[in-house]
């Protein structure tokens, strides 16, 4: 189920993140008419009202407090008025529905690079299960009931993402299964699913190259024999900021929504993951304040703005950037992208950082974050010759 927040695609050591959850199969106009209800609804007691007797009228019992999925007329069977279901803005629907879609823009772009690299990733490769799930309570309490209107999830585990070039894809595992059975094992539903399927994933997967789902398909069971992917192991996280910035903690990388929009390409997004998960594999940086603003970015927030300072990360010495731009090239050419284009993109990018004034940067922006770029300019030319005349004479692109 997930690559960083989280279990993600693979059974990680962290866990309460089987990744992102979109409604497909159904359309999302069918996702919006479903009812978020905070607990199970019982069935509704229908009370005729007592023919009249010479005695006083009995006590009326007062009905438990539910919400009624009948959204119909007014009532007039006697029983008192349900309250209405939870009220979803449209604009909430819009900020998870876009939030969903750049998480799972970064699982397609990421896909490549961890299943193409496993042999420069000795000490992180893994098998992953190569899908990603969620429920409706797989986001922050407050937009639970955005998930189940906007998304059409509910208590169980949907399956909202498949990495491309996985044993999932290619057994047939589909966007909108519904998780239900892991190795002869239940998969948990509710609050604690995510957690709990976590725990279960590590337990069935260790030791096997394969393992059987049987999943809920349009109200069909359908069961697979998911052959696990061997990947470079690594989280994958979206950050709820508009900064230009990516970061690594050694496990997880994050990119901002900031540097989303920056980019104009899937490549140029490669190049950004790349580096990141360069940087994982050399451990360069500081691994505990990146950590603690990932922790600080990853989740969508509410409209409103956080008071929390964010954590700052020290700066990159430039020999440290240029020995993950070694590698990151190696990485991006063996996953089939242009390396031609990678200095003149971190070249925009630096261009972009020089018309804000050095003291208003973000303080974990990109640019700030990396600020040796033109000893990187110099080395970048000369790394992807090497690349390229290996290329030209079909020897293996190993740094």
């Amino acid at each position: 189920m997930k690559p960083a927040n989280q279990t993600g695609m693979q059974a990680s050591r962290r866990t309460g993140n089987l990744a992102l959850a979109l409604c497909l199969g159904a359309g999302l106009a069918g996702c919006a008419t479903r009812v978020p209800l905070d607990t199970p609804v019982p069935p509704v007691r229908t009370v005729t009202a007592p023919a009249p007797l010479p005695a006083p009228a009995p006590v009326q019992k007062e009905e438990p407090v539910t919400y009624s999925v009948d959204l119909g007329g007014a009532r007039d069977d006697g029983v008192r008025p349900l309250p209405d279901a939870p009220v979803v803005s449209q604009q909430d629907i819009d900020r998870l529905r876009a939030w969903v879609a750049d998480h799972n823009r970064l699982y397609d772009v990421a896909g490549t690079l961890m299943i193409r690299n496993v042999e420069l990733c000795p000490n992180n490769a893994r098998r992953i299960l190569g899908f990603t799930a969620k429920n409706r309570f797989s986001y922050t309490s407050q937009f639970a009931d955005t998930a189940a209107a906007a998304l059409g999830l509910d208590e169980r585990l949907q399956v909202i993402h498949v990495l491309p070039g996985s044993g999932a894809q290619n057994t047939g595992l589909r966007r909108g299964d519904i998780l239900l059975d892991f190795n002869g094992q239940p998969v948990p539903s509710g609050p604690q699913a995510e957690r709990e399927a976590s725990v279960l994933i590590i337990s069935e997967t260790r030791g096997k190259q394969q393992v059987k789902l049987t999943v809920d398909r349009q109200g069909q069971p359908v069961t697979l024999d998911v052959p696990l992917t061997d990947a470079c192991a690594f989280g994958i996280e979206l950050g709820d900021s508009e900064e230009i910035g990516s970061y690594a903690d050694g496990y997880r990388v994050m990119v901002t929504r900031g540097m989303l929009g920056f980019v104009r390409s899937e490549t140029e997004l490669a190049y950004v993951m790349a580096g990141e998960f360069a940087r994982n594999l050399l451990a360069a940086g500081d691994r505990t304040a990146a950590a603690a603003l990932i922790d600080q970015y990853r989740f969508l927030k509410t409209g409103t703005p956080s008071s929390a300072a964010p954590v700052q990360i020290r700066p990159y010495a430039a020999a440290a950037d240029i020995q993950a731009d070694r590698l990151a090239l190696y990485m991006l050419a063996r996953s089939g992208y242009d390396i031609r284009a990678y200095a003149p993109f971190w070249e925009r990018v630096a261009q972009a950082a020089s018309t804000v004034p050095v003291a208003e940067l973000p303080v974990n922006s990109y640019a700030v974050l990396h600020p040796g770029f033109r000893e990187r300019q110099q080395a970048i030319p000369r790394l992807v010759s090497t690349i390229e005349q290996k290329r030209a004479r079909n020897e293996p692109l190993l740094p």
